[in-house]
């Protein structure tokens, strides 16, 4: 397996679960979706590419929640169609304070593998996990290749898609803060292009509910994992 492992850190940062429109509820790890667009935008592959990474399968993440300082809430100015579109609505949205993600990367064409370890080791772009304002430091790039193996137990600690999995969740300290496993649906493939390869307006294609959680191990039946020898992280990818 072709694997990079880096470190995100965020000062405020905010992924928004679909569905929740008025009120902007985030999830507690960025999605894959979102992954793959940062890695898009550092690398300044075009919106095609984007949509073509993720219909092929072309990279596979696992994203572990290292540590979450707190949560805030700001509101957040939009322009609507309303009055030429001059009209104006505000939407509160849910803000993670100071959050750091060990993020893996499993990417299946050695070409776009050394672009990104490029990329992520060089920007091309400022990288930001969604809006522009939510900015991300990108730390301690590696090639972990070698370092990832079979898990040769049932537990991870990472967050995954739920496909019909039964899993249990075990908590590791009970004097530090906890988050119990929550599921909320996220696309992670879209129709975004015709035959022709013109831009059409986005539908789903494939979504899953993603599971995360902090604090906690999780013991999950049927599922392919992996571990990281060097931080003794039991990943599954998605």
């Amino acid at each position: 397996m072709k694997v990079i492992r880096f470190e995100l850190e965020g000062l405020l940062n905010s992924f928004r679960i679909p569905f929740f429109r008025t009120y902007h509820k985030t999830f507690l790890a960025p999605p894959k979706t979102t992954v793959v667009g940062m890695l898009c935008n550092i690398s300044l592959k075009p919106q095609k590419d984007f949509f073509e990474i993720l219909d092929k399968e072309l990279i596979d993440v696992s994203v572990v929640i290292d540590e979450i300082n707190g949560k805030t809430k700001d509101l957040w100015s939009y322009k609507t169609l309303e009055k030429g579109n001059m009209g104006k609505s505000v939407i509160r949205r849910d803000k993670l304070f100071l959050s750091k993600y060990t993020v893996y990367v499993y990417i299946k064409e050695q070409i776009l593998f050394d672009d990104i370890f490029k990329s992520l080791k060089n920007p091309k772009n400022t990288p930001s996990l969604g809006l522009d304002d939510e900015l991300v430091i990108i730390k301690n790039v590696k090639d972990v290749s070698e370092a990832i193996k079979q898990n040769d137990t049932d537990k991870i600690n990472s967050v995954f898609l739920n496909k019909g999995y039964t899993y249990k969740a075990f908590i590791k300290e009970i004097n530090k803060p906890i988050e119990l496993p929550t599921p909320n649906l996220i696309p992670i493939k879209f129709i975004a292009f015709d035959k022709k390869g013109n831009r059409i307006s986005k539908e789903v294609k494939e979504e899953y509910p993603q599971v995360e959680y902090i604090n906690c191990d999780m013991k999950i039946d049927g599922v392919a994992s992996h571990m990281d020898v060097e931080n003794n992280n039991r990943l599954v990818f998605y």
